[in-house]
């Protein structure tokens, strides 16, 4: 199998449907997932920080309530910013 060289400093930007996405956790020579998805209509946002504890979701409060009443996800709602 071919090795990639993967340059974290760069900035990279993929576009697809978010069902495709699984593929690009699957590799073996990346130590972390990409860290955002956001899509073309620009109704949510998935921000992660691969140093960080957690991922923060933003879109509708439907999106919101339904992450929050999920018992297989650990979510919390964070406060608004002033």
């Amino acid at each position: 199998m071919a090795m990639r060289t993967i340059e974290y400093d760069s900035r990279h930007v993929l576009t697809g449907r978010l069902g495709d996405a699984r593929a690009l956790t699957d590799l073996d020579d990346l130590d972390f997932s990409p860290s955002n998805f956001w899509p073309e209509d620009r109704s949510w946002v998935v921000c992660t920080d691969y140093d960080l504890w957690g991922t923060k979701a933003v879109g509708p409060a439907t999106l919101v309530k339904a992450l929050i009443n999920d018992t297989g996800i650990e979510a919390v709602r964070l406060p608004r910013a002033s």
